[in-house]
């Protein structure tokens, strides 16, 4: 009889532990810190925008940084990829925030038109043709090592006459990938406002030109490049103008993405003249084979974004987009399971006093903290095609079955 009270006090227990597991991840507050990169102090007066990454970059909620840069907002879930965004001095600055995650940090910098030790490390155009239209992925790679750190809020550069300018993406060092629109300023110069921060910044912007099946290029740069790359699909023919100075170079080495494709360089492009080429002939990017093992309907609407090369000219290919609701609400939920169980765990050990051994209790924590930092890392790779359906169901299949063994160990 006594045995049976305990039980069923020991049921209640894990139950009341559950329904406030619940409550804490309906109504859970993220507190957030904005410092100064620049003065090395906290950003105060900064205004900071929650926004939901679900919904299309949804303003969900706005607050300002008190005197010592906080700043905090009572979240309606905790299962919602969100980011944060701080605007200071004019110049916006996001943070990605985790689904489950309580804490954030923004580090911002005082701003200039013009920073000195922001430079353009490379810059590539990447061809495709066929019939009456030729798109080029223009890319920029930007190296920002400024002292004192600091931020230059746009980039300025030049495309060529009658450029049909598309939607264009860019991200820093360790950030979040952002849509981006090239601005016209006149004379065929463009202006992308998107902070080129301390670090490095990759920023692509894609346009087609009418295409009669041959046509001249003379690039117009809006500063030194240390390397100008020129990347074509092997079925179309490349030339260099007179007294442009391109030397080939061997795809693989230049970055394993661009497998398929010829890669012509120009170093050290102070002279415009330089760089004057022409291409001829039609052309697709080669599909990479982390898209080919995707396939389905899905795989096939998205080529047209992302068959383009990437790797070591930072050209933006694969990284991973924002897990999908569903997504997040399952590993929200695997999340709450694991803290419940942890939760058990610990309220159990202290009832039972003796009965359960120390060791297991000093574990617990650890190995599900563990679980879900796996569950995580297959749920990117999944989504970045690193692995296959069979892999990904394989891995978790047992994911799953450790889980179930760890919260039974109680």
């Amino acid at each position: 009889m006594a045995y049976a009270r305990f039980s069923s006090r020991k049921h209640v227990s894990c139950a009341v532990v559950i329904f406030l597991c619940c409550l804490a991840a309906s109504g859970q507050v993220l507190r957030g810190m904005a410092n100064n990169g620049t003065t090395k102090k906290p950003a105060a007066g900064d205004d900071v925008v929650l926004v939901r990454l679900d919904k299309g970059m949804e303003t969900e909620a706005r607050t300002k940084t008190n005197a010592r840069g906080e700043f905090n907002f009572e979240l309606p879930d905790s299962q919602t990829m969100r980011a944060v965004r701080v605007r200071h001095q004019n110049v916006n600055y996001f943070q990605p925030v985790m689904p489950g995650a309580t804490s954030v940090a923004v580090t911002v910098y005082d701003s200039a038109q013009t920073v000195p030790g922001v430079h353009q490390t490379n810059q590539s155009a990447i061809f495709e043709a066929q019939g009456n239209t030729i798109r080029v992925y223009e890319i920029f790679n930007i190296r920002n090592d400024s002292q004192p750190p600091r931020t230059q809020p746009a980039l300025a550069f030049y495309l060529p006459e009658g450029a049909k300018v598309e939607s264009g993406q860019a991200m820093r060092e360790g950030g979040m990938t952002l849509k981006v629109a090239a601005a016209p300023l006149g004379d065929n110069k463009y202006s992308v406002s998107y902070p080129l921060m301390p670090g490095e910044t990759h920023i692509e912007v894609p346009y087609t030109l009418p295409y009669t099946g041959t046509l001249k290029f003379e690039p117009k740069l809006a500063g030194t490049v240390e390397k100008f790359y020129v990347v074509t699909p092997k079925s179309m023919a490349f030339a260099a103008e007179s007294g442009a100075q391109y030397q080939a170079a061997d795809a693989e080495n230049v970055a394993p993405d661009l497998k398929g494709m010829d890669v012509h360089i120009a170093n050290n492009t102070a002279d415009e003249k330089q760089l004057a080429f022409s291409v001829a002939g039609e052309g697709r990017v080669p599909q990479q084979p982390a898209q080919q093992a995707g396939g389905g309907q899905e795989g096939n609407s998205r080529q047209s974004d992302e068959n383009r090369p990437g790797g070591g000219m930072g050209i933006p290919n694969e990284r991973p987009n924002p897990l999908s609701n569903g997504e997040w609400k399952f590993l929200g939920i695997l999340t709450l399971f694991m803290a419940a169980g942890a939760a058990i765990i610990f309220m159990t050990s202290h009832n039972q006093g003796a009965v359960v051994p120390a060791q297991p209790q000093a574990h617990s924590a650890p190995v599900l903290d563990a679980l879900k930092e796996e569950m995580f890392q297959l749920e990117a790779e999944r989504l970045q095609g690193k692995i296959n359906g069979h892999e990904y169901e394989t891995a978790k299949a047992a994911l799953v079955k450790t889980l179930q063994r760890a919260m039974r160990r109680k």
